[in-house]
């Protein structure tokens, strides 16, 4: 069990009260740790799994106090940021809510951003909550360096729809949805002019959630939300009738399939004879 050796009223693991603590903080995706005197001593089974780590007692022997996993970098809060450093959650929160970020590496090394509340509902105790902030970041950060849109087109560019397909993902996961992956070839653009006519079209018969996204020099690529292939299907056969001379390859996501392998499928089905 998650728990060090502090001494505190949850530090019994058979105790009712860490047990319906545990359970309570066990249901919440956010990654949760609960200090005691400014050390940890219990984390939710969310942190649990973003560190690899089973329980506090091999985290602090493996990585020693909880900063020493905030990346050291500007851009974020880190040990160097905090004044005294066995107090680092109240440094934390005394800087605005927009500043109060920190990066962390999973397991896997792969960086995460963290909005990160404190609270302390009881004199020596603070519940830490990190809230994965990931994918809005590199949308903030790509729309304030004006990297979303495609000049030449007016669609999304490929590498904002690719640094941000994890949204995409959670959006149908939540919503108990598959991907759908329309790939669209016009064969009669010639300018930018004719190009952004072409992309104009597409926006004003697709939904809002709905994204189009210049895949290729002449390959736009349509991702959205559908319940079924034949759904999937009547959505490609309206962009067939509102934006002549095109050539259209679609794909549904299969179970637990991956959006690379959706998008090849749709790309692959867009190169076969119509």
């Amino acid at each position: 069990m998650s728990v060090s050796n502090n001494q505190s009223f949850i530090s019994d693991e058979n105790d009712i009260c860490h047990k319906l603590f545990q359970a309570a903080i066990d249901a919440q995706s956010n990654l949760i740790v609960l200090m005691y005197d400014h050390a940890p001593i219990l984390f939710n089974k969310a942190f649990q799994e973003f560190t690899g780590m089973p329980n506090v007692k091999m985290f602090l022997r493996e990585f020693g106090s909880l900063p020493n996993r905030f990346v050291p970098h500007d851009a974020y809060f880190h040990a160097g940021k905090a004044s005294d450093l066995d107090q680092w959650t109240s440094s934390l929160m005394e800087l605005p809510e927009s500043e109060r970020i920190v990066s962390m590496i999973n397991y896997r090394a792969e960086p995460f951003a963290f909005s990160v509340t404190a609270e302390t509902p009881a004199e020596g105790y603070s519940i830490v909550s990190f809230v994965d902030i990931s994918q809005d970041l590199i949308k903030r950060i790509m729309i304030e360096n004006d990297v979303s849109i495609d000049k030449e087109s007016g669609a999304f560019n490929k590498d904002y729809f690719v640094h941000t397909a994890k949204s995409f993902q959670n959006a149908a996961l939540f919503n108990e949805k598959a991907i759908g992956i329309t790939m669209i070839q016009p064969t009669n653009v010639d300018n930018n002019a004719s190009l952004h006519d072409f992309v104009s079209t597409i926006k004003n018969h697709i939904r809002q959630s709905d994204m189009l996204v210049r895949w290729e020099k002449n390959i736009f690529l349509l991702a959205y939300l559908v319940d079924s292939s034949e759904n999937a299907m009547k959505c490609s056969q309206k962009l067939c009738s509102v934006a002549t001379n095109v050539r259209i390859g679609t794909a549904v996501q299969l179970e637990h399939e991956s959006m690379s392998t959706i998008i090849q499928r749709a790309h692959d089905s867009l190169s076969a004879p119509l």
